[in-house]
């Protein structure tokens, strides 16, 4: 095994493994491909096969909005809902490289991400997508950047520079960087992040026509994954990641500020509200902080499969979805979580709100639109 496939490995856990150990077997049938001289399909390249039967393919991440949904996952497939995930179509993607996240935008904005850096825009909701990121575009954005911070004599740059000429070597395709995006968010006066594994964090201030690169201001010299970017109501930003990873954006110093948390396992999200925070991930554990991220308790979730999405109804009720598809409603603004019955399927990647009393669910297995029971 690589290098880059066993550091990916590392994230093989449960709610992720369809976003990140796809990177691993594909990286490990292209080392298999180049050592026997067969031909490597440049999955950057080649647009996504349409098929009946991308309906039922695992999906990896899900996103709803004023009644349209968007669900993508791997090969290039991205499914389109018009009527709040009752009815799906599979769009055309120029790339087939397995997608990891879907997010709306401002307006009508889309964003969907994978493997191999890619990074896909919609302007009119999901209709049709353009590329704006990719492991070429990136790997030459990360080496022009760091390079002339190293040639000013910049350590730290330098140590970024060679982890990233590393890993594009060891790519499946000369001068492209493999490594996944996993969230965005870019609001409307067009300033954002993008984040992903080993501490890739990129930073737009034109609606992501330019990026900058953020690597080093994240406090994570260990370059552990960021799997979320949580936007607040009073304009601040949280990453979440591995090893109990939270991060706040300090805008004054331009850069992101350690956050402690009780916990040091993986956080796959964190959820704001207008007076709290919700960081939840592995194996059942959920923290709520109630003071801007200066304290936190532990949420009682009842369940130790891992959380993959804690989604705010209003009025202080909160779902939880696990991975095991569990749903888990709160009616007290987090003070107690209680376990609904709904309809079990295969395993939940994520999931989203589609309405006041429905949620989507990404399954291993397709899209499911569950009604919650009225409590």
């Amino acid at each position: 095994m690589n290098r880059v496939s066993s550091s990916i490995s590392r994230s093989m856990v449960p709610g992720r493994r369809l976003r990140l150990t796809l990177a691993a077997a594909v990286l490990g049938a292209a080392g298999v491909a180049l050592a026997t001289g067969s031909a490597v399909r440049d999955v950057l390249a080649v647009p996504a096969v349409i098929s009946p039967l991308s309906l039922r393919s695992a999906m990896s991440g899900i996103a709803s909005k004023d009644g349209r949904a968007l669900a993508v996952g791997p090969r290039g497939i991205i499914l389109l809902s018009r009527d709040g995930g009752r009815n799906w179509s599979q769009i055309v993607a120029p790339v087939s490289a397995d997608f990891t996240t879907v997010r709306f935008g401002a307006g009508s904005t889309a964003w969907a991400l994978g493997h191999d850096a890619v990074v896909l825009r919609s302007d009119n909701g999901g209709e049709t997508w353009s590329r704006v990121m990719d492991g070429h575009a990136l790997f030459e954005l990360l080496s022009k950047h760091y390079g002339a911070l190293a040639n000013a004599g910049n350590e730290e740059a330098e140590r970024v520079l060679r982890d990233v000429e590393m890993a594009a070597e060891q790519s499946a395709t000369p001068g492209v960087l493999a490594y996944p995006f996993l969230d965005i968010h870019v609001n409307e006066r067009g300033e954002g992040f993008l984040a992903g594994a080993f501490g890739l964090l990129l930073h737009t201030t034109d609606g992501g026509t330019t990026w900058e690169p953020w690597i080093e201001r994240a406090d994570n010299g260990r370059r552990m994954h960021l799997y979320a970017i949580e936007p607040t109501p009073d304009g601040g930003v949280f990453l979440a990641g591995e090893q109990g990873l939270v991060r706040r954006l300090d805008r004054d110093a331009a850069r992101f500020e350690t956050i402690e948390t009780p916990y040091k396992g993986t956080y796959f999200g964190i959820t704001a509200g207008h007076s709290k925070l919700i960081a939840y991930g592995l194996r059942g554990n959920a923290f709520i902080s109630r003071d801007g991220a200066t304290s936190w308790s532990s949420l009682a979730m009842g369940s130790d499969a891992s959380v993959v999405a804690a989604l705010d109804r209003g009025a202080g009720r909160l779902v939880f979805v696990t991975q095991s598809g569990q749903v888990l409603l709160s009616n007290d603004d987090g003070a107690s979580v209680a376990a609904l019955e709904v309809p079990r399927g295969g395993e939940v990647f994520a999931a989203a709100m589609a309405g006041p009393e429905e949620i989507l669910l990404a399954r291993v297995n397709g899209v499911d639109l569950i009604r919650l029971p009225l409590r």
